[in-house]
């Protein structure tokens, strides 16, 4: 009897474990439930190249119609999942029940929301979808002025897109630099300054206490400190918590804001895998376990459930790596940042182009690039060979970070 395997979820991971089963010899069944309609397409064009209106809805569709009927990928758009009964190995939509021998729960993040007074105005929006992109996209284009609540990647990527089309914009962050979490203070303060040399206006330390409007919509932000910054468009990017609905209703593990996985990617049910940012996994860069919002993540994570699903053996989990753009800017990250390392920077801010290497001793754990995307590349091997590196070639910008490694005896 054919087996079924039913995804939930048709973002990037979702699609990448579809056709990772089928590349990896799964002949039965594949379902592929998407609550969107449009077909799956690449998230991190929304807030830059399609916002600007560069790129259109057919040049950032993940795969065209034909692969999934020429993979026999049976593809459910706009077809959320309401329930999931473990037991029973069901999930339902609001067109009927269906069974399953493995299920794939890859069902993301959604967006924070502020809870404060005026937050149900028409003019705040949050950015994680084609719809919302779809949005968000006239109303930039009409909007004069711009305030983004939170100064994260997503916040910042808007940012460059509207002061690039000219927009008079205002960023409110709660932290007193940008991305504390997620970089150094060496690259956070570059991106702070390169934002403000085009216009940028910032807001450090600062919390929004409410949103105000007239006729429904909204006008202004006022901050806990009284201060009122008028916008005719309110991005609220403050973050996302996994959507773990239907792993909660079904009974299964929650840990570390997300669904507890093993190294496999199984969950605490052997029949229900998950994976991408709904998924919370220990990860051996990290030293705990953590979710890690990112496609490559995603893309991973559905490469290692397949092959254990078809019996094959499972990749080493590679380096985690991350990446912005942010006007002519890449920004690329490999590795895990942590306490107690020792920071070397190659190459001068100044010029635009440089790296902040992260050293446990002689051994690279993290590396932060800035329009140096040999440097990213090398690192990403450095971090998982643990490649002694010769300290003072590596410090040197003109010297290969490949080849900064250190010598051994022969």
């Amino acid at each position: 009897m054919s087996k079924t395997a039913i995804i939930v979820g048709a973002s990037h991971g979702g699609v990448q474990a579809a056709a990772s089963l089928r590349q990896g010899g799964w002949d039965g069944a594949i379902r592929l439930f998407s609550a969107e309609d449009a077909l799956p397409y690449h998230r991190p064009p929304l807030s830059k190249a399609f916002l600007a209106g560069e790129k259109t809805e057919d040049q950032i569709l993940l795969r065209g119609e034909a692969f999934y009927r020429d993979s026999d990928i049976d593809l459910h758009r706009g077809e959320p999942v309401l329930r999931l009964d473990a037991a029973k190995r069901e999930i339902e939509t609001a067109k009927a029940r269906y069974g399953y021998d493995t299920l794939i729960l890859a069902t993301g993040s959604r967006a924070r929301r502020l809870l404060v007074d005026g937050a149900e105005l028409d003019g705040i929006v949050t950015l994680r979808s084609l719809e919302d992109a779809r949005r968000i996209r006239p109303a930039l284009e009409q909007a004069g002025s711009l305030v983004i609540v939170g100064g994260g990647f997503i916040g910042l990527e808007i940012a460059s897109t509207a002061a690039k089309a000219g927009k008079k914009t205002t960023v409110i962050e709660a932290q007193d630099r940008l991305l504390a979490r997620a970089l150094p203070p060496v690259i956070s303060d570059f991106l702070r300054d390169y934002h403000r040399d085009k216009g940028v206006a910032f807001r450090f330390g600062a919390s929004v206490a409410a949103f105000q409007g007239a006729q429904g919509k909204a006008q202004a932000v006022t901050l806990a400190d009284g201060e009122r910054i008028a916008a005719d468009l309110i991005v609220v990017g403050v973050g996302g918590e996994a959507n773990v609905d239907l792993a909660r209703q079904a009974g299964l593990t929650i840990d570390a804001g997300g669904l507890h996985v093993d190294d496999k990617g199984r969950t605490s049910d052997p029949h229900i895998y998950a994976i991408g940012d709904v998924a919370a996994a220990h990860n051996p860069h990290a030293g705990a376990r953590l979710r890690l919002e990112s496609v490559q993540n995603a893309v991973d994570q559905a490469r290692l459930v397949a092959a254990d699903i078809c019996g094959a053996a499972t990749p080493t989990p590679p380096v985690p790596w991350f990446w912005t753009d942010q006007y002519d800017l890449k920004v690329q990250m490999a590795g895990l940042s942590r306490a107690g390392t020792t920071r070397l920077l190659r190459g001068n801010p100044d010029d635009g182009a440089f790296t902040l290497l992260e050293l446990d001793g002689d051994r690279l754990i993290a590396a932060h690039s800035v329009n140096r995307a040999a440097d990213h590349m090398a690192a990403r091997k450095l971090i998982a060979a643990a490649t002694p590196l010769a300290i003072d070639e590596a410090r040197d910008a003109t010297i290969a970070l490949a080849k900064a490694v250190a010598r051994t005896d022969a």
